[in-house]
């Protein structure tokens, strides 16, 4: 951001994370932003001149939020296998309180937003060199079933994110014949299934 931080432009960035998530990035304004903020719009400007700005400043911050998880819990003399099944957790809780978002930059991406695209290669992949590094000790180790760590990654993360993605294009598809499922069972199947899950993928790539 360039400016010292304070308490307007953390409130900014709060609000907009909370509308991101209900309406995707493309989903509110500046100005709705600074309503619901009850910031005033030069303060805007001051701290992120343009919505461009504001929304890396917004992408950074939750992508923090699970980096922090990750860095806390994946400890160095744990096994390879712990610190495998902590950062699916974290990638999964990640994907299951911003898939409406996700799905929405998913978008932004297939629409060829070269800034959307630069700024997720730049800051979003951080977690996957963290995983294939323990997956690779877990190879040298002879702890893997498949070839290499590549070869597991290629396992354990679609099978865990697509889900969770398929849910967050559920949910912004308007109501009527999707509404239940929405609303229903698909959604508690898919949110309550994650630990058996991921233990089920686990098995897959790891030996007993």
């Amino acid at each position: 951001m360039g400016r010292t931080s304070t308490k307007a432009d953390q409130k900014l960035i709060k609000t907009g994370i909370a509308l991101a998530r209900a309406n995707g990035l493309r989903g509110f304004t500046i100005r709705q932003l600074c309503a619901k903020s009850k910031v005033n719009l030069g303060m805007f400007h001051y701290y992120f001149t343009n919505k461009d700005n504001f929304d890396q400043a917004l992408l950074r911050t939750i992508y923090e939020d699970m980096m922090s998880d990750i860095k806390i819990n994946v400890l160095p003399q744990a096994s390879p296998k712990h610190n495998v099944r902590v950062i699916l957790f974290a990638i999964s809780s990640f994907i299951q309180k911003n898939r409406i978002l996700l799905s929405s930059l998913a978008g932004d991406v297939l629409r060829g937003e070269n800034n959307i695209i630069s700024f997720i290669s730049q800051n979003f992949l951080v977690h996957l060199q963290i995983l294939l590094a323990e997956l690779k000790r877990a190879k040298e180790s002879g702890q893997l079933k498949t070839e290499d760590e590549f070869d597991a990654a290629l396992i354990l993360v679609p099978s865990l994110v697509l889900p969770q993605g398929l849910l967050g294009l559920l949910e912004r598809l308007p109501g009527g014949v999707l509404k239940h499922i929405k609303t229903g069972i698909i959604t508690r199947k898919i949110e309550s299934g994650v630990p058996a899950r991921i233990d089920m993928l686990l098995d897959a790539v790891f030996k007993e």
